[in-house]
């Protein structure tokens, strides 16, 4: 498993940065759950979620992860990255957030890479 910290901060021709980026591999474990989910916990930290929030997030993480880790070992053995994005002008204030997540196969859009496999996570201000 490997985080990558993105060379790009803001998302191009939208108002969303990206947070953090992680590579799955095929194959994961146990121990690769709760590695994911600290390395998530860290990610979101900045935006100083409720707990029940975060949790939903990580649940919400996991399920995608664990259905595009299936897919992925049917077919190839490339990684699944997952991706956070936050809108650019977030405050670190307690906030009513929402979020949605979207699973893609094909090309990064970050960086064009081929990848089997994507999972974005999209956490947006209610109030916005």
């Amino acid at each position: 498993m490997r985080q990558n910290k993105p060379s790009i901060n803001h998302f191009p021709g939208a108002d969303w940065q990206i947070l953090g980026v992680l590579e799955l591999p095929v194959g994961s474990n146990v121990d690769d759950k709760i590695n994911i989910n600290l390395l998530l916990m860290e990610i979101l930290k900045p935006l100083k979620l409720q707990v029940d929030f975060r949790n939903k997030i990580l649940t919400s993480a996991q399920d995608a992860i664990a259905l595009a880790i299936q897919d992925v070992a049917v077919k190839e053995t490339e990684p699944v990255r997952l991706l956070i994005f936050a809108p650019a002008d977030y405050k670190s204030s307690r906030q009513i957030w929402g979020f949605f997540r979207i699973g893609k196969s094909g090309y990064s859009i970050v960086d064009g890479n081929p990848f089997n496999h994507s999972i974005e996570f999209y956490l947006y201000l209610e109030n916005k």
